[in-house]
């Protein structure tokens, strides 16, 4: 049987309870932070995203919305889920939330000897700030830029759009969903064999006369895209 994971907007008060207490069981009880400044009082006031493995819940990422951008934080998955694609998903299905909502930027923090993994991704340190020393640890502010949307909700958006649950106003524009469980060690070996075939086809370029098997080989399906 085929492990898989739900990534879901939440919104039910169950939901919202099950992103809570994901929340406590690492920041307050893994990693003993005061509840409270956990639990700040924003999260009424935010946007949470939800990741349940056979149901489930076991990860969490919390969205805010500021002037011109929007800041994700509060991201916590449990210890035993930690090494699989859940982060990815988390990350992937909130950037496509807010660009379907119509913003173009995110803000973050991370810790800094991580930043060449968001970097990957083309996040960079945002200029002119400074790094933060929380809980013994040193992080960086960073700002990606988010994906580029077909649809984005604007002020002419239809009001049954509008008055749609969050994060279903758009039908070809899915967020979030069911999706295979992936540990990172699978990971690893998609994405050595996604670049085998990029330099295949580089090279390809390079020598287009012995290119004729080229044809055989098949790009590896990246188990983040949609």
């Amino acid at each position: 049987m085929t492990d898989f994971v739900d990534i879901k907007i939440v919104s039910s008060a169950s939901e919202f309870s099950d992103a809570m207490k994901v929340r406590e069981k690492v920041f307050v009880d893994e990693l003993k932070i005061d509840p409270l400044l956990e639990f700040d009082g924003n999260d009424f006031t935010s946007t949470h995203i939800l990741a349940c493995a056979n149901d489930l819940p076991v990860g969490t990422l919390r969205i805010r919305y500021f002037n011109g951008f929007v800041k994700f934080e509060r991201a916590a998955v449990l210890p035993e889920f930690r090494k699989t694609n859940i982060s990815a998903l988390m990350v992937d299905a909130a950037t496509r939330f807010c660009a379907a909502k119509g913003y173009d930027v995110m803000h973050s923090v991370c810790k800094k000897e991580l930043l060449h993994r968001w970097a990957k991704d083309g996040a960079k340190p945002i200029e002119n700030t400074e790094e933060i020393i929380q809980n013994g640890q040193t992080l960086v502010p960073i700002e990606q830029k988010l994906p580029v949307v077909q649809e984005k909700i604007n002020i002419r958006t239809s009001i049954d759009i509008l008055n749609k649950k969050e994060g279903t106003w758009f039908e070809n524009q899915p967020i979030g969903g069911r999706f295979e469980l992936i540990k990172k060690e699978k990971i690893s070996d998609i994405q050595k064999l996604q670049q085998k075939v990029q330099d295949i086809k580089e090279k390809g370029k390079e020598s287009p006369k012995q290119t004729s098997g080229l044809g055989l080989i098949k790009k590896a399906k990246d188990p983040h895209s949609r």
